[in-house]
This record gives structure tokens, sequence and C-alpha cells, in this order.
């Protein structure tokens, strides 16, 4: 019976095998149009391509609605399409389609467009990465050590270190405030009982290929760090925020066309009226080397996805960025997003206040100085796909983490400015007066930002 099962195995694995290797390469080109077309659309009708929220948000926010924020025409989709391209996603604020051919001669067609400015060459490969698994309900886990004897459970020394308890104990944990994650996908947070109390907005996947909640468990253990609610167990920095759950990373392969998604998905958030948004994702070597960034790019002015973040931020949101791992590597500095100007990139230490020898620092091609916070990102506690807590490194951790405080310092005057609320958590922090290009600003004090964000209530 075990031989049989071994043919069987064999058998089904070549035909894997095989299916993979007779897949033909397709092409995704990003398509640099002229204009919007005429889609008829006014900016004294926001309503027609914004919702209530978002026209609120930036009513509040100072932000004048603009033809940025106008949809593409239709028409274009429909030319491209008529023209051999498959258009697979899209940018309003740069009038640009990303389309993908199956012959990379195909684009010349869809260059010659009357509309068509340019085309940029983004990914190439196979749709073939993502294999269907099967998801049984989780149950609760039960650590091997006992948390702290607090609310916050394993949580406790996070919280400390920012001395954020005094702003939780006040009832300041994010409500009122809706948060936007941009990742990789949330494996198997469907089926964990410890999410069963995130107050879930909605969820939408802007990768052609792959499972939301069955492709990668990164933005699963990125999500825990800000909106679990277990007192005694686990608490995350905003569990009283809503939260919309959004993928734009294609784990199968590493290409420029993710920047490309990640957009779309900040688009969305904002014609959503999202108030922050946490992207744990960071670009600067593709699977393609022609493709690669430099240090000489960290301007934030050259990564489409950098230049969307700070329009992002134009827009009337907060975009909360992973600073990098890449410290203890030969690139050592910020990857985009990271190097966008208006961003918050938050770099890594332990409870101890000690940097992660992996977190990215250094200046900016500009002289900019990047992390410009830094939170925990060492042994951060996380709960991972199989909905066990335990302990995950990374910027990716440090910049969720610090989100959701954010978020939370927010509610306590959801009408404060984003530039102020910016202000007062850089002038909290303890290297505020003396930045350096390892900790940027430092650990912000919470406590004491949340008593300057009271005085503007008076």
């Amino acid at each position: 019976m075990k031989y049989l099962l071994s043919i069987l195995f064999l058998i089904i694995s070549l035909l894997s095998y095989s299916e993979t290797q007779s897949q033909p390469i397709h092409y995704k080109f990003r398509v640099y149009l002229t204009d919007k077309g005429d889609a008829g659309y006014s900016t004294d009708n926001p309503s027609q391509f914004l919702t209530e929220k978002a026209i609120e948000r930036k009513r509040v926010q100072k932000v004048d609605i603009d033809e940025s924020d106008f949809p593409i025409s239709n028409d274009y989709f429909a030319l491209v399409e008529m023209a051999g391209g498959k258009v697979v996603s899209h940018s309003k604020w740069f009038n640009t389609l990303v389309v993908e051919v199956a012959d990379s001669l195909k684009i010349e067609e869809i260059k010659s467009l009357s509309f068509v400015d340019s085309v940029k060459y983004v990914w190439k490969g196979t749709n073939n990465g993502y294999r269907k698994a099967l998801r049984p309900r989780l149950e609760r886990s039960k650590p091997e050590t006992e948390p702290a004897d607090t609310i916050y459970g394993y949580t406790y020394s996070q919280f400390t270190l920012h001395n954020a308890d005094k702003m939780f104990n006040a009832g300041f944990r994010g409500n009122g405030i809706q948060i936007g994650v941009i990742d990789a996908g949330y494996t198997n947070f469907d089926v964990i009982p410890e999410f069963e109390s995130v107050k879930l907005l909605g969820y939408s996947n802007f990768v052609p290929e792959g499972d939301m909640f069955a492709s990668s468990d990164h933005g699963t253990k990125v999500l825990s760090t800000m909106a679990v609610y277990q007192p005694g167990v686990m608490i995350g920095s905003a569990p009283e925020a809503s939260y919309w759950l959004l993928r734009s990373e294609d784990v199968a392969s590493e290409f420029p066309v993710e920047e490309d998604y990640w957009i779309r998905a900040v688009e969305f958030a904002d014609s959503l009226g999202l108030d922050l948004i946490n992207t744990s994702l960071g670009y600067n070597e593709f699977d393609d080397i022609i493709l690669n960034y430099t240090h000489d790019d960290l301007t934030g002015e050259v990564s489409l996805m950098s230049r969307a973040a700070d329009m992002a931020y134009d827009k009337g949101m907060i975009i909360v960025v992973s600073a990098g791992n890449e410290g203890n590597k030969p690139w050592q500095k910020s990857t985009p997003p990271g190097d966008a100007k208006n961003v918050i990139a938050v770099g890594a230490v332990g409870t101890d206040s000690i940097i992660a020898p992996f977190s990215s620092y250094g200046e900016m091609a500009d002289g900019r100085i990047k992390p410009d916070l830094v939170s925990v990102g060492r042994g951060t506690i996380t709960i991972s796909h199989f909905g066990v807590i335990g302990k995950t490194n990374g910027t990716s951790l440090s910049s969720p983490f610090l989100a959701g405080l954010i978020a939370s310092l927010w509610s306590v005057n959801p009408q404060l400015h984003r530039s102020e609320l910016i202000d007062i958590i850089l002038r909290s922090s303890d290297r505020n007066q003396s930045p350096d290009p390892v900790y940027g600003q430092g650990i912000t004090d919470f406590s004491k930002a949340m008593y300057e964000v009271l005085k503007t209530l008076e």
C-alpha cells in the first residue's frame, strides 16, 4: 500500500511539474495614458466616485477634491483590451493601466493607441504560483509560558515601552478610526478564533492570482499586532479601530507590478475614506535585476509606490510603513515606499529599546533620515496562521504596532488635522531634539502625546 501511495504521489508531482513547465510566459506592462478620457465626472458631484465618508474626511483634513480623483474612462479599458491586452490593474492618480499580454510584441499595438503615452515592462512569468488548500476551523491557542498578570498579557512590555498603557487605560483604543492594512495575504484570518473580535469593514484582493486568506500569513501576523483583543493574553495596539484588509503583494514572484497593485489598493482606501494605512511591504530588488532600485533612487520621487504614498498623505490619510529589514544586509537603507517624504517609516527595537540589527537605517539620497521612528519589532507578539501566539521579528511588525498606537491616539480627537497629530507624535519622541540615522526620532511616549492631543480639545 505504501508503495502504491508513493507511486501515486510521484505521478501527481510529475504532472504538477509538467503543468508548470508547459505554462507559457506572459508579460505585464504599465501603460501610461495621456489623459483619463471623458467620463462625465465633475468635482461638483464627488459622490459619483467617492463615498460620503471619503468626502467628509477630505473636508476635515482640508483636502480639495480634484481631477486626480476622477476614474479613468471605461472606453480606454475597452480599447486596450480590443488591441489584445488584458487590463489587470490601474491607477486614477497616475493615469496608468497595467496590461497583461501573452506575446511581448503585442504591447506595440497597444502603444500605438492615440491615448497611450508610453509603456514600461513590470512583470514576466506564469500564473501558476498558488494552490488551493483546505483550511479547517482552528482552536484557540494556549501558549506554553504564562503571560504577565495584567490586561495586556504577553504584550505588556510592548505597551510600557511607549508608555501607551496610560492611553489605553484612559479608554483611547482606536474607536472611530478606520485603518487599511495592505499586505501579502491573511492566511486563516477567517478561521482563527482570536480574530473574532476584529471590527472588519471588508476586504479586497488587488492581485490577479491567489487567495486573500490562503496566500500568505504575513498579513495575519501584521494584523494581529493591531486588532486582537484577548484581555489577559494579548492586546493589539488599536483593538477598537475598524479594519479593511487589502492584498497587493504577489508572493510567487517579485516585480514592480506589485507597486501597481499597492497603488490600486491605496486609491481604493482613499475612495472609502479610510483614515490610516499600514503597509509592511517594501521593494528594492526584483526577479529581473534590470528593474532593481539603487541608493540614488531613494528620493521619494523615483518609485511609483513612494510617490503614491506621498499622494495618499496629500489626499488626507496617515501612511505608516515598515522601514525594511536591510540593516545587516548590503543594502542597509530603507526600501521604497519607506523613502517617501510624508510617510512614517518605522524601524525595529526590542522591548529593551535597543535597535534590532536587521532594522534598516541611513540617509536617503537627498539627505533625509529614515527611519522616522522605531517601535517593537524584535520579539513582537503575534498570532500565526496556525492560531498560535508567539514572537516574530521584523519591521513588518514594528510598523503595524506603532500604526495602531497612532490610530488610538487619533481617537482622542478624530477631528485633529493629520499634520498636527504627526507633529505631536514626533515631539513626544525621545530623540526628537537629536535624531540619528539608526533610531530616527526614536520611541514615542504616548502618554505625553495623549495629553498634547487632549489640549487640542480645550
